[in-house]
């Protein structure tokens, strides 16, 4: 994302288009006005210009932008690595940032609406079929109980597919609905037994790892207590060695003594 943004921004002022002010948020110009006061007023030597450390003193005037978003427009910019570019040049830049990131908000905030639309609403289907049969079918749900929109969808599919499959059935609203009732329950009988299994299956797992570890452990365990014989055994063969040499050598003392 921050690649993406520095491209942007290194285009350019003169080759990206200028947001329109309906495109460009209120504050966002807010913003830009306040930066380019704070730059006016921190210059003197230098006007017009704008340096790295000028912009990460920026963030400590207390602007929304973060240390780092201000650090990106600069370095987007500042493609030469100079470490210096023009107060329009940056503010530009940045009035070009604040706005894509407005537009990006502005798409997720959609795309969010768009979501919940869509679980609110079970079908297009329902809102498009016969209001007759969408009246039977919210009467339907209310007496499943169901408030579970992903749920509802799948009813409402099974209940698409049986009124083309059994056409017939139309004419019995009764006969209908009990049909409908057969295959939910028939579905969730299906589901429950792929969730038993699916349980099984998993503890079956579980207890076979569990063993497995165990088994391991065990090993471990043996392993550890024969390097430890081992051990004590040459130890103990090692200390009878050196006693004996010690005796002879102390014998030898003695001899020529």
């Amino acid at each position: 994302l921050g690649s993406s943004r520095r491209k942007q921004l290194q285009e350019g002022p003169g080759q990206a288009p200028a947001p329109s002010p309906s495109e460009e948020p209120p504050w966002a110009s807010e913003i830009v006005q306040r930066v380019q006061q704070l730059l006016s007023t921190r210059h003197t030597e230098q006007a017009g210009v704008v340096t790295r450390s000028d912009v990460q003193k920026l963030q400590e005037e207390g602007l929304p932008c973060s240390r780092e978003e201000l650090e990106l427009v600069f370095d987007g910019l500042d493609a030469a690595g100079t470490g210096r570019l023009s107060t329009e040049e940056f503010t530009a830049g940045l009035r070009q940032f604040l706005s894509s990131q407005n537009a990006a908000r502005e798409h997720r905030r959609r795309k969010t609406a768009s979501r919940r639309v869509r679980l609110v609403l079970p079908s297009p289907v329902l809102e498009q079929g016969d209001s007759e049969e969408s009246r039977h079918f919210r009467a339907f749900i209310e007496q499943l109980g169901t408030d579970n929109p992903s749920e509802e969808q799948e009813i409402w599919q099974l209940w698409v597919k049986l009124r083309q499959d059994e056409p017939q059935l139309l004419d019995n609203l009764e006969g209908f609905l009990a049909k409908v009732r057969q295959r939910i329950q028939e579905a969730r009988r299906e589901k429950e037994a792929l969730e038993l299994t699916l349980n099984r299956r998993v503890a079956e797992h579980d207890k076979d790892v569990q063993q497995l570890c165990e088994a391991l452990e065990q090993q471990i365990q043996q392993e550890q207590l024969r390097l430890q014989q081992q051990s004590t055994a040459r130890s103990r063969q090692q200390g009878e060695e050196l006693q004996r040499a010690l005796d002879a050598s102390e014998r030898e003392v003695q001899r020529l003594v």
